[in-house]
């Protein structure tokens, strides 16, 4: 298949947390001609893992709550009573040299103080591709649920994270009414559902 992007320069404009990588190119359009050339940012992130841990014994999710910056500037902009603390599931990065799954096992440890039973893949997402190289990699984890609670987080990311362990029916209740209204989160519900629809229809 020949190429449809010519890579004209390439340069890294900032490091640290969110490295962003400005990018001139041009790429073929459906008519077969060539665009213009245009000049973008986007934001490297790679390989994150989402994991959306449940209960099978008792139909729980267990959820976790923290605040997110940019969730506090969208209240900020909407004029909101929000506060940016939002309600989502487990992620984050996969470390240098980890495989998916382990990455899963690590972060649901360290966000929420579950040990993993099963884990399954609920396969991957582009989650914004106009703006950052992120893949996220949604794993459905088997839990046991019962004295769920607690904060946790690493302290060198500075994290602090409360879990919440609530019924599956109520969180996508949740989702319809916009209380939990992260886009992984959303959809790892969602794929969840999905995944438990096609077991019990076995």
């Amino acid at each position: 298949m020949k190429p449809i992007v010519k890579i004209k320069n390439q340069q890294w404009v900032r490091d640290g947390f969110y490295p962003i990588l400005k990018t001139t190119y041009s790429h073929q359009k459906f008519d077969g001609s060539w665009s213009d050339d245009l000049l973008r940012e986007t934001v490297h992130r790679g390989d994150i893992v989402s994991v959306i841990p449940y209960d099978p014994v008792t139909d729980n999710v267990v959820l976790i709550e923290q605040f997110r910056i940019g969730a506090y500037l969208d209240a900020e902009r909407c004029k909101s009573a929000k506060t940016g603390v939002i309600l989502e599931v487990v992620s984050g990065y996969v470390d240098p040299g980890e495989t998916l799954e382990q990455a899963a096992r690590r972060e649901l440890l360290e966000e929420s103080g579950l040990v993993c039973g099963d884990l399954t893949s609920l396969g991957s997402v582009l989650t914004n591709p106009g703006m950052c190289d992120e893949r996220l990699h949604i794993y459905l984890a088997t839990v046991d649920s019962n004295n769920c609670e607690g904060v946790f987080g690493c302290e060198n990311e500075r994290e602090h994270i409360q879990v919440k362990t609530v019924k599956r029916s109520d969180a996508m209740k949740m989702v319809q009414s916009g209380e939990i209204e992260k886009a992984g989160a959303v959809l790892a519900l969602y794929r969840l559902n999905a995944e438990l629809d096609r077991l019990s229809a076995l």
